[in-house]
């Protein structure tokens, strides 16, 4: 009698630490799992995994992710500030080009403020606001381009604008893809969110090859 209540004992706590540790597996998604899927609806999948993958530790985090894209962003977006401010200052650089820079100088200051304040409200978690914010980011970029034209920028300059466009292509995909995750949350509490507060729009030229204008 005593070996069967063992026996059944033995196998109640066998079925117990299995069903617990069964769940403790699905809320845990691996970090190159979860990252894969969250770059593969992005501009260009494998950048954002690159960019994201080695500086994701401690488990997968959606919006350390996010935040991860966005500093990227911002690595590039200084970048290009350092090839304007280079330019300036060259001797060679015509009194026309300077002006223009001048103007994108001011853009990627812009840039760079926007950026800032995306990565305060991705801490905050909320993506949705982060999109509108990163998103004025196309618009300054778009400006600095305007002033070259006919011309085109500075080959150096170009290709730092051109993968701001690329990386920042992708933290607008991932913050759209999180701003709808969290309407759904919303939805099924009954709840909407109110980015009332927000002043400033979505710029009409998100992912636009080539220059636009406001």
């Amino acid at each position: 009698m005593d070996f069967t209540k063992n026996l059944f004992l033995i196998i109640s706590i066998s079925s117990f630490l299995l069903l617990h540790t069964t769940n403790a597996i699905r809320l845990h998604i691996p970090i190159e799992i979860g990252v894969t899927k969250l770059c593969s609806g992005t501009t260009d999948p494998a950048l954002c995994v690159r960019t994201i993958l080695p500086q994701m530790h401690g488990g997968f985090n959606r919006y350390k992710a996010l935040e991860i894209e966005i500093l990227v962003a911002k690595n590039q977006a200084l970048k290009a500030v350092a090839i304007i401010d280079e330019l300036i200052k060259s001797p060679s650089c015509s009194q026309g080009m300077k002006d223009s820079l001048a103007v994108c100088q001011n853009q990627y200051g812009n840039i760079i403020d926007s950026i800032n304040e995306a990565i305060t409200t991705v801490q905050q978690r909320n993506a949705g606001m982060t999109n509108l914010k990163f998103s004025a980011v196309f618009s300054y970029r778009s400006t600095c381009e305007d002033e070259f034209q006919p011309e085109i920028p500075p080959p150096n300059l170009a290709n730092a604008a051109e993968a701001l466009k690329v990386i920042g292509g992708n933290v607008l995909d991932i913050s759209k893809g999180l701003e709808n995750r969290e309407i759904r949350m919303m939805q099924k509490k009954g709840l909407m969110p109110d980015y009332s507060k927000v002043t400033s729009p979505p710029s009409k030229c998100l992912h636009v090859v080539g220059p636009c204008s406001e």
